[in-house]
């Protein structure tokens, strides 16, 4: 931004200063008109009008000015190709011009003579027209300038005005009382007055900071060259009817002038060339990284012919990790990874990068062990930013002569991300699996307007004596025709259709109207806590704070009654899904971090995340009553976490000494199929009965 403002600086005082000059030198070219007016009437004269050296000095001051302003005229930014196509412009119209001039001459000094006074007034006449010349020149040289093409050209035809006063005093040469100089002096004024209009419209139009001519105003000027040579052209042809020879001068000018059009077209040429080939360039290249782009990739997976592979890449959790660390380093990670397949595919391997984190191979034969190379690189981390990550990926691999490669390489990337991760080699099995997805998601969709789902609750006890005090909320889907769909088989589907969010909605506000229920049939806190499992896809939706928020007012359930239960996979990434625990822990819900120690970060998570419970995963409690070591990890957790004031769920408990040592060991929640498996709510009502009668 201060560049700019830096920019937009220089350009306004270069165009004040522009102006200054133009300005005082149009006061001079009137000043000068009055002068001539005042020679030719204080003086008499025959044939030739007077002119004095006041009004020469007149005429040498404005065309100082002329000349001093654009020299002055910022411009620039071009090519060496653009650069010679500029000079070779320049030296198309200086030749024109000196054509014109030498025929021009003549006429002066065959119709006025070759005094003093003629000679002095060819010159003055000629310089103006030069300035004009300049200004010409200027449009075509300057590759930017903060003074727009068309005051510019306003301003180049005021130089016309010289030679066209003296053809004036020609013509009038029967009416000595009639002024040439005179005549053209209102349309100085005019174009003066229509090249600062120019100058005004453009000021008020949005522009660059550093030019208003744009980029494409050089190639319109390039019709400037044709147009010259088209006016010489006619103006030897008018010469030659009229005197029946051309000179010297005329014809070695013209030679010149043909060659400089031919040179000139060849360097255009060859300028289009290459930016034709930038162009093709950039459209089939990523900007970013180098490598080529999808459709450049997928042209040339469809055209191998013989034994190919092709393998895309997909980065796990990457728009997680750009939100997280920024897009800087998202953008440095990305080329540091096509580094990384660079030197892992070799030179015989075509890199590509058909969009966002998604990279490809193209290689030539098949490659067995690839995948596993591939997977054992991510063991290092990448180097981004000053920060060093670590990245697991997506791997989808296909190989054989058929024409449709990369579409098979899709569907195993596909495979891959429903897995969970592990390389996906095609098979034609993969396309059926995909097909009965598809047919699931649509089924999904039904269901939920069918209301073919329903809540199962599993209770959460207090140790060592197994009061219940809370509840998990766990979703299941009973189809009409009586088949029952595990929660393992819909729920991945749901996440990669997105139907989650919607199906997340309803679970929210189910579980919320029968907390509801709870507290009206039994005491306002005969459940401490109502646990609802929360996905990492909806974590990334904004609106789901306000979900739980309605939920919540609308079923008169306190906030402190809920827990979201997330997993740390969901928010290592940081970014949007973090933000949203973080608005959901503000509107006072509880936020537990499910099956705890298994994810990327545990430790780290409990300072950034703000966390109320831990729920410490079976696979650790499924080792008490074995060796100290087997021990080692529940006896830490529950340590740390009574250290941080949180409160610790055992998961998976499914016998009466597991409950036992987690007792002795300081835990006070737990649950699993020891105490019981999950019930419908009318299981639960049986509980809070028992437990109000135990307590009576």
């Amino acid at each position: 931004m201060a560049a700019s403002g830096r920019l937009v600086m220089l350009a306004d005082g270069a165009l004040r200063i522009f102006w200054r000059h133009v300005a005082l030198g149009m006061v001079a070219v009137v000043l000068a008109g009055l002068s001539q007016s005042v020679d030719i009437s204080t003086t008499a004269y025959s044939g030739m009008p007077p002119i004095s050296g006041r009004t020469l000095l007149l005429y040498a001051v404005a065309t100082f000015f002329a000349v001093w302003s654009m020299l002055r005229l910022p411009g620039g930014g071009r090519s060496w190709r653009q650069l010679t196509t500029a000079v070779l412009d320049v030296a198309v119209v200086a030749v024109t011009s000196a054509i014109a001039a030498s025929q021009y001459v003549d006429w002066f000094n065959h119709r006025f003579g070759a005094g003093v006074s003629a000679r002095w007034l060819n010159i003055a006449m000629t310089a103006t027209a030069v300035a004009g010349v300049v200004v010409v020149i200027k449009i075509m040289s300057a590759r930017r300038s903060p003074v727009p093409q068309g005051a510019l050209w306003w301003l180049a035809t005021i130089g016309l005005l010289g030679p066209l006063s003296t053809v004036l005093i020609s013509l009038l040469r029967p009416w000595p009382h009639l002024n040439g100089t005179a005549a053209v002096l209102p349309f100085v004024g005019l174009f003066g007055v229509l090249a600062a209009r120019a100058q005004g419209r453009a000021a008020s139009a949005e522009r660059s900071p550093a030019a208003v001519a744009p980029a494409s105003a050089y190639r319109k000027g390039n019709v400037v060259p044709m147009v010259a040579t088209g006016l010489t052209s006619l103006l030897l042809a008018i010469v030659f009817l009229r005197t029946g020879h051309l000179t010297l001068v005329q014809v070695a000018g013209t030679a010149l002038l043909l060659l400089l059009v031919v040179a000139r077209q060849a360097v255009a040429l060859g300028e289009n060339t290459a930016l034709l080939n930038k162009v093709a360039h950039q459209a089939m290249h990523d900007e970013l990284t180098g490598l080529v782009g999808r459709r450049y990739f997928t042209a040339a997976a469809d055209r191998a012919r013989g034994s190919h592979t092709v393998v895309l890449i997909d980065l796990k959790d990457f728009r997680e990790l750009n939100d997280g660390l920024g897009p800087q380093v998202g953008d440095e990670l990305l080329v540091a990874y096509a580094g990384r397949l660079r030197r892992l595919a070799g030179d015989q391997a075509l890199v590509g990068r058909p969009g966002g984190d998604e990279f490809g191979l193209l290689l030539r034969g098949e490659h067995p062990d690839l995948a596993d190379r591939l997977l054992a690189v991510n063991a290092e981390p990448l180097h981004a930013a000053g920060q060093e990550v670590l990245v697991d990926v997506f791997v989808g691999i296909a190989h054989g002569d058929a024409g449709d490669l990369h579409r098979r390489a899709e569907v195993a990337l596909r495979a891959s991300v429903a897995s969970g991760g592990r390389a996906v080699v095609y098979d034609a099995s993969l396309e059926r699996q995909l097909s009965h997805r598809a047919t699931m998601a649509a089924e999904l969709r039904r269901a939920l307007v069918a209301g073919e789902f329903h809540m199962l609750y599993q209770p959460i006890v207090e140790l060592p004596h197994g009061r219940l005090m809370g509840v998990e909320a766990l979703i299941r889907w009973n189809r009409a025709d009586g088949r029952v769909i595990s929660p393992t088989e819909f729920i991945p589907v749901a996440e990669d259709s997105g139907l989650i969010v919607e199906l997340g909605a309803w679970t929210i506000e189910t579980v919320c109207a029968q907390a509801a229920a709870w507290r009206r049939e039994h005491a306002a806190d005969a459940l401490r806590s109502v646990a609802v499992n929360v996905s990492a896809r909806q974590l990334l939706d904004p609106a789901l704070p306000d979900v739980v928020a309605a939920a919540l007012a609308r079923h008169g359930i306190p906030a402190r009654q809920l827990t979201i239960e997330i997993t740390e996979t969901a928010v290592f990434g940081g970014g949007r899904a973090l933000a949203t625990v973080h608005a959901l822990s503000q509107l006072g819900v509880a936020i537990a971090l499910d099956d705890f120690g298994t994810g990327h970060s545990s430790l780290g998570l409990l300072r950034t995340c703000p966390v109320d419970a831990i729920k410490v995963d079976k696979s650790f409690i499924d080792g008490l009553g074995g060796t100290p070591q087997q021990e080692a990890i529940a006896t830490a957790l529950t340590g740390i976490a009574d250290t941080m004031g949180l409160r610790t769920v055992a998961e998976g408990v499914e016998t009466a000494h597991q409950a036992r040592r987690l007792a002795e060991l300081g835990y006070r929640h737990a649950q699993g199929f020891h105490f019981a498996r999950p019930m419908p709510p009318a299981g639960i009502d049986e509980l809070l009965r028992q437990n109000h009668l135990a307590a009576a």
